[in-house]
């Protein structure tokens, strides 16, 4: 499994962000840019990091299925499909061999539900490399058009095009050049453990802070959009971090719409936490040797029909690859808050090299909490904490390990 071009790049500049730490003394790079013949990862450039880490997450997606170590069928049927698309379709969504939707209820669904969520670049928030696409334009966008770190509020027009967003992107934007109100401040003003941070208003649209931050050989951002003043309940935030000399990937995403009424984008909140170990041998990453991952869904149609889906998955191909997949269907809205209320679609797979059904009696993967107040997953009733208090509050991604706690 090689890097994609943008990951191959960064490899190159981490031995010059370990050789600035050591000249500097220091866990931080003094300069908060890197340079390297190929690229520029820069704090004062937030795409770029937001790049590197979105390539990664999609190769800890393809190491799902099969890895350097082996080119062994490991999830059934997907192993015979080429290509990312054949498997998943543009909302992340599980696909069978005649390019329907996948049962639900079948064996492997839990496991490629999780393959789609990581390798699928949806573009939008369907899976985990998409769901910070949009605000990474919005970045490469702002970057282009000149940042001033003076942490004054200033006028700038934009006029967004191909060079940083998709044609579908500048489709769905409906926008031709608009006028917004910017502010970038070292560190970054709205939460001053990253080493950079740009805020914008659009009109009709909200606010979007950005910041990012470079210490030693990682790399870490965080990103936050507040449409509240347009559109009640509407906000999300996405965080994560790479550290290229170890290896290590931490994501989380907290997506709040559950209760905003918007036809097209809200009815929905999606939580995911994510914490992966990849390997790599001379620039490519050759394995996934550790992953565990949480994924948490709700939704409503606003018109007394609620669902709520949990997805997790834990371990290795070299030990046991386990995941597992709760569910409720309900007409009461506060059941999506009630872990009691879900019931488990049970599989009897666990992956390694070898087979589909090894032995994963030392790995049972991660279990859904019987907890009546089940804040994860961001249901209303439960007064899980808000998305503007995450992104004050958050000093980079610590946790060691995932489970199911609000704030971990």
């Amino acid at each position: 499994m090689l890097f994609n071009n943008e990951i191959r790049k960064v490899l190159s500049v981490a031995i010059l962000m370990h050789v600035a730490t050591l000249v500097a003394c220091s866990a931080k790079v003094d300069e908060e840019v890197i340079d390297s013949p190929s690229i520029v990862v820069s704090s004062d450039k937030p795409s770029t990091v937001m790049g590197a880490v979105q390539g990664v997450i999609v190769e800890v997606g393809n190491g799902l299925v099969a890895d350097g170590q082996s080119a062994q069928s490991v999830q059934g049927k997907i192993q015979a499909l080429s290509n990312v698309n054949d498997l998943c379709n543009e909302h992340a969504m599980p696909l069978d061999e005649q390019g329907g939707y996948m049962d639900s209820q079948g064996p492997d669904y839990p496991s490629r539900l999780f393959y789609c969520k990581l390798a699928q670049n949806s573009g939008s928030p369907d899976s985990i490399p998409g769901s910070f696409q949009q605000i990474k334009a919005i970045s490469c966008m702002l970057e282009k058009a000149g940042l001033v770190f003076d942490n004054q509020d200033r006028q700038v027009h934009l006029t967004p095009d191909t060079s940083c967003f998709t044609a579908q992107q500048l489709a769905d934007m409906n926008i031709q050049a608009m006028t917004v109100t910017v502010r970038a401040s070292k560190p970054a003003f709205f939460n001053t453990y990253y080493d950079s941070g740009v805020s914008l208003t659009i009109p009709d649209m909200g606010t979007y802070r950005i910041a990012a931050k470079l210490s030693g050989t990682k790399m870490e951002f965080l990103t936050h959009d507040d449409q509240s003043a347009y559109s009640p309940n509407k906000s999300g935030t996405y965080a994560a971090s790479f550290d290229v000399l170890t290896g290590e990937l931490k994501y989380e995403s907290r997506g709040d719409r559950f209760q905003c009424s918007e036809n097209s984008s809200c009815g929905w909140s999606r939580h995911d936490r994510l914490l992966a170990q990849v390997g790599m041998t001379n620039g490519e990453i050759t394995s996934v040797s550790k992953i565990e991952a949480i994924a948490g869904e709700i939704y409503t149609d606003h018109n007394n029909a609620y669902s709520a889906r949990v997805s997790t998955i834990k371990g290795s191909l070299a030990s046991g690859l386990k995941a597992r997949y709760f569910m409720v269907n309900t007409n009461t809205s506060n059941d999506l808050g009630d872990a009691t209320k879900y019931s488990e679609v049970v599989n009897n797979r666990c992956y390694t090299h070898a087979s589909d059904q090894a032995d994963c009696s030392t790995n049972p993967g991660i279990e859904l909490p019987q907890e009546v107040s089940f804040k994860f997953n961001l249901h209303p009733s439960t007064q899980f904490t808000s998305t503007q208090d995450w992104v004050s509050q958050l000093t980079g991604l610590g946790f060691s390990s995932v489970n199911f706690s609000d704030v971990q």
